[in-house]
């Protein structure tokens, strides 16, 4: 931690140093534009300091088995609070940015799960001619469904810090070099004879290089290389382990006809523990809207990584998962209707016991919704849908029914 403080003290001297010698000059990087365009957009303007404020509403509704379990228990959910996105600006070359919002999490019946959630992240970015240097971090405290493994609901405090550092060459192209570290603490709670505090508390590292070519003014190629560190909080757990990947593909402009991010890599993941498995294989995170004709949009996304694990000998399980979906708009675009079928599988390395069958899950997920417009970009909306899980080696198969109101700043 005293290092990491030192690194933003060195780096946010170094940052009033260069305003001072650059502030004559413009900002050119495309992140740059990006940033500006937020602050702009921002509906309260205070001078340089901007503020788009938000109401968070998520599924306020009816769960038939808020804990995923082959013996349902229903309930009446709520998660709903404020938030808010600030930007200060100094000279068009220093941005500030932060975001904030604390969530109830309220359940009708089930006490023992109402919580308050907190979200807190931001950064500070600056600007000199082709260089956009940006510093930022997170504190995250939250109880949630992690992941598609465990179905009680933990608490996690998430502590992030980042530095980055983009040069951008010529109009097409540009490189990015990125520092990262996370620290995951889990609460002690016990979990099928696991502690999830024990078995998933870890610290995370990541040094990350980027190439980036525009082809347009709203599609660009990049090129990203990746290293990784995980190093867990308890001696006993499975976890510490190496990574190294290499990824590519194309980034959208959020103007454009085609949304979205592909990105697609291959992955060598290696365990520190003598004897734990390896992987090495396709990666991905992409997620695409189209819109293909004027009231017709279509989506699509498609996810594969490496998960850490809680069950018996697996250190990790490899989660893969797909999407395709519509939305169509009514009556000048009041109205717009939702569909998504989803399809996720989980794969353990390992089985149980040394030559039983490995553990798989396999998910289903068939959604729609109703949304109306409120604002030009936020759209009131109730949405329903059937979850059910199949797994092969544990009686545990589940099925869930859902119908709830939320709010969408994505209309």
């Amino acid at each position: 931690m005293k290092k990491r403080t030192l690194l933003f003290s060195i780096t946010g001297l170094l940052g009033l140093t260069l305003l001072g010698l650059t502030a004559s000059v413009r900002a050119e990087t495309w992140k740059a534009r990006e940033l500006r365009r937020s602050w702009e957009q921002a509906a309260w303007k205070f001078g340089p300091l901007r503020i788009q404020p938000l109401l968070i509403i998520r599924d306020a509704g009816y769960d038939s088995n808020i804990y995923y379990h082959p013996e349902a228990v229903s309930d009446f959910w709520l998660t709903a609070g404020p938030g808010a996105d600030a930007y200060f600006m100094v000279k068009k070359r220093l941005l500030v940015h932060l975001f904030e919002s604390p969530q109830y999490v309220y359940f009708f019946k089930t006490e023992r799960e109402r919580t308050w959630n907190n979200y807190l992240n931001g950064e500070v970015s600056l600007s000199f001619n082709r260089f956009l240097l940006t510093a930022g971090g997170a504190l995250n405290r939250a109880r949630e469904r992690w992941n598609t493994e465990i179905d009680i609901r933990p608490r996690r405090n998430e502590k992030k810090g980042f530095l980055s550092l983009l040069y951008q060459r010529s109009y097409r192209v540009s490189f990015e070099v990125t520092a990262t570290r996370i620290d995951y603490r889990y609460e002690s709670i016990e979990y099928d004879s696991v502690n999830i505090g024990e078995r998933l508390s870890r610290l995370e590292t990541f040094w990350s290089g980027k190439f980036y070519y525009r082809l347009n003014p709203r599609l660009q190629f990049f090129l990203e290389g990746e290293w990784g560190r995980y190093d867990f909080q308890s001696p006993s757990s499975l976890g510490d382990s190496r990574s190294r990947a290499l990824y590519s593909g194309f980034e959208f402009s959020p103007g454009g006809r085609v949304r979205g991010r592909l990105r697609l890599g291959h992955k060598f993941f290696d365990t520190l523990q003598e004897g734990r498995p390896d992987f090495r294989g396709l990666v991905g995170d992409t997620s695409i809207s189209w819109t293909f004709f004027r009231p017709l949009v279509l989506r699509a996304s498609y996810r594969r990584d490496v998960n850490f694990s809680v069950w018996s000998q697996n250190p990790f399980f490899v989660g893969n998962s797909w999407s395709a979906g519509s939305s169509l708009y009514l009556f000048r675009k009041r109205i717009r209707l939702d569909y998504t079928y989803s399809r996720l599988r989980n794969d353990y390395p390992l089985g149980e016991v040394p030559g039983s069958e490995p553990r798989q899950d396999d998910y289903t997920l068939n959604s729609m919704a109703l949304y109306i417009r409120i604002t030009k970009t936020a759209g009131f909306g109730i949405s329903g849908g059937l979850w059910t899980r199949a797994i092969n080696v544990l009686n545990w198969d589940a099925e869930r029914r859902f119908l709830g109101l939320n709010l969408t700043y994505e209309f």
